[in-house]
């Protein structure tokens, strides 16, 4: 992948460079309730019963979708269905997100049903623990619906009577983003009472395709215990197979709310429990001529006498990982870390404040182009003591090139005598070489925090610049091998890196600019290879996303207007 070698060729260079420079200068869980039974309960097993045919034949979502009985539902983010048989959430569009730029691009399609190519669904239901003979709604029950539209203005019930006299119902309410809630019911008009525990469960079929770059999580995610588990598709495949007796401890576990689901890197189905609800949660996964990925939990065992009724609610998330929308859902609603939904990797101290600030910038500007370019501005200032210490520092050792090649001509054959030298001349004139790498330690961190929250968060994704940037997520579109948009050609993969697009020349002509500014090595091999670099950063950099393009040659604008500024002070003050 062009995008992991180029962060891995980026991450080398940046590390030689640091060296070079030291080289170059001397010197368990809480218990659930249930009656008398400790035990850890399967969700949904007799999905896996139903499921052991193999599928013979594909049809596409249009075709599944039209041959079942449904409950439409649309609001300002998404829309879809609800297949009556089985009450299976299956059939869920992002209405905001499309799959391309191109104006006839479909829509994200999230959730799909069973039938189809990668069938990912929401089933939720009812078990009993002990054999009472009490009829279940199951996958095959046919359901029926008070309304036929659901909004978030008017929720619908699912209502289902057994021939004992039990009545079922799953209400449903959306609101205007991506969270349903949803409450499973019973009204036991029967003659005796009956034992019961709800089941809520996620289900991915096939092994979804996944970007598999390290710095990405895509799969299981969950916050069990307030402990953030992630594991990928090949994790529940070897850990949690139905097959195993012994299975690996997070496959099981316990909880008090909490929310799990399936992650991508922009999406994701999470299933949230009232956060008073004892849980056991439950990932497995199975293979009967496909593979079955499945997150869940069950609740408590209900007693329900006759003549009575109980309802059990839950809400579940489907839809965009938006940083706002998820903070507001973790405020409103008390869903504890929701935000850490989005991957922040291991340095989320950085990665999330930078993440705020490009959307709080956002929320001014209008543009996520002019957020970044106001966020390289706010780095400036924070680091400009910084900066203003290091310009000095080089802006000395620029004037003192002339004694440094003199002490080099004095003492051609006395390398110690000449260091001594030079580090007195160094002390005199109050010049300190290192203080020129001080400044790149510290943007290095900032960069790769930015790259990461370019490179997970769905803000920027389709976010347009000005002109020929349309998606500051993607790289520049207009490169060298199509001269810059001249001929239209899909450049193979062999030529990419040298497909360099305007913005990376640009950056590179600023980062060649800045070098000139800067003392160059006295030794002329040393002076040969810092002169490439700005070649080798615009060829590493091309195929990085647009925006961290952007960052970058703004931050080398603001350097090369305060270095130069102070160079003229100190040059003019000492001329």
């Amino acid at each position: 992948m062009n995008e992991q070698r180029n962060l891995y060729l980026a991450i080398g260079i940046s590390i030689a460079i640091i060296i070079f420079f030291q080289i170059l200068i001397p010197t368990q869980p809480i218990d659930t309730q249930s009656n008398e039974n400790d035990e850890v309960l399967e969700p949904a097993a007799s999905i896996d019963e139903q499921n052991k045919k193999v599928v013979d034949e594909i049809f596409s979502k249009d075709e599944v979708v039209n041959s079942t009985n449904r409950v439409l539902f649309k609001n300002n983010s998404i829309e879809g269905s609800i297949n009556l048989k089985g009450a299976i959430l299956d059939d869920l569009i992002l209405s905001k997100y499309k799959t391309s730029l191109e104006d006839d691009s479909d829509n994200i399609q999230l959730l799909l049903p069973d039938g189809t190519a990668n069938p990912y669904y929401i089933e939720t239901g009812w078990k009993e623990l002990n054999n009472s003979n009490i009829d279940l709604p199951n996958l095959n029950t046919e359901w029926q619906a008070d309304n036929s539209v659901l909004s978030p203005s008017n929720p619908v019930s699912l209502v289902w009577t057994n021939n004992q006299g039990v009545t079922f119902k799953i209400n449903y309410s959306v609101d205007e983003e991506y969270m349903f809630t949803i409450t499973q019911e019973i009204i036991n008009n029967s003659n005796k009472a009956i034992e019961v525990f709800p089941y809520r469960l996620i289900k991915r079929i096939n092994t979804p395709d996944t970007i598999n770059f390290f710095i990405l999580h895509e799969g299981l995610i969950s916050l069990i215990n307030d402990e953030l588990l992630e594991k990928n598709y090949d994790d529940i495949a070897e850990d949690c197979s139905s097959s195993l007796e012994t299975k690996k401890s997070f496959c099981d576990n316990k909880s008090q709310g909490g929310w799990l689901g399936f992650t991508d890197k922009y999406w994701m189905s999470a299933l949230i429990p009232d956060a008073e609800q004892s849980i056991n949660v439950n990932y497995r996964h199975s293979n009967n001529g496909r593979d079955n990925y499945r997150a869940g939990y069950v609740g408590q065992i209900f007693k329900i006498n006759e003549g009575n009724n109980l309802q059990y609610s839950g809400k579940l998330f489907v839809g965009a990982k938006k940083l706002d929308i998820l903070s507001e859902y973790d405020d409103k609603l008390s869903i504890t870390r929701f935000t850490d939904a989005i991957d922040w990797g291991w340095f989320s101290f950085l990665t999330k404040p930078v993440s705020y600030a490009i959307n709080w910038f956002f929320g001014y500007a209008g543009n996520f182009g002019l957020a970044i370019i106001a966020f390289t501005i706010l780095m400036r200032l924070l680091l400009f003591p910084l900066a203003q210490a290091s310009f000095k520092s080089m802006a000395k050792m620029k004037k003192l090139q002339p004694d440094m090649q003199r002490l080099k001509e004095t003492y051609p054959n006395d390398r110690q005598k000449m260091q001594q030298e030079l580090m007195a001349l160094y002390k005199r004139e109050g010049a300190n070489p290192v203080a020129g790498c001080l400044p790149i330690l510290v943007q290095i961190p900032i960069f790769f925090s930015l790259y990461k929250v370019l490179f997970v968060t769905i803000e920027m994704y389709h976010a347009p610049f000005y002109g020929w940037i349309h998606d500051l997520s993607a790289p520049d579109p207009l490169g060298l091998m199509t001269l810059f948009g001249i001929i239209p050609w899909d450049v193979p993969p062999l030529l990419s890196i040298i497909d360099i697009g305007i913005l990376p020349i640009f950056m590179g002509f600023t980062m060649w600019l800045q070098q000139k500014l800067n003392p160059a090595p006295a030794d002329p091999t040393q002076a040969r290879i810092f002169a490439l670099l700005p070649f080798i950063f615009t060829f590493v950099l091309a195929g990085f996303a647009a925006g961290l393009v952007l960052y970058w040659s703004v931050n080398n604008i603001l350097s090369i207007a305060q270095q130069w500024f102070i160079q003229r002070r100190i040059l003019a003050k000492n001329g």
